[in-house]
């Protein structure tokens, strides 16, 4: 028991928390559905007058292009496509510092 939190603690190491929760976030919009009409918000104009924000309807757009319908993402929200972009090299930047930071530190050790 305690060398399995042992390891699951190195394994830690090598994960970035804001690389984890935008990774979480995808995934939770991939397996969403994007027909559905549950949509939540904390943009707070649009509880007192209705106002849509600038980002509505984002998560159907990233859950439409996981599902691979571009169209329909791209009608959605024009900045779906984006995003998507933007998250994964969010991701793919803070992982590459994070892996080359631990190396560094243990090259020393070898």
């Amino acid at each position: 028991m305690i060398s399995e939190i042992r390891n699951a603690r190195a394994l830690l190491r090598y994960v970035d928390r804001e690389a984890a929760i935008w990774v979480i976030a995808l995934i939770v919009l991939a397996l969403g559905n994007p027909e559905s009409d549950f949509h939540f918000t904390i943009f707070w104009p649009y509880y007192v007058w209705g106002i849509q924000s600038p980002g509505y309807g984002l998560g159907h757009s990233i859950s439409y292009l996981f599902r691979g319908d571009v169209i329909s993402s791209f009608e959605t929200h024009i900045l779906g496509i984006p995003a998507v972009a933007i998250l994964i090299w969010r991701i793919t930047t803070l992982q590459t510092k994070l892996f080359k930071l631990n190396r560094s530190k243990t090259s020393w050790q070898t």
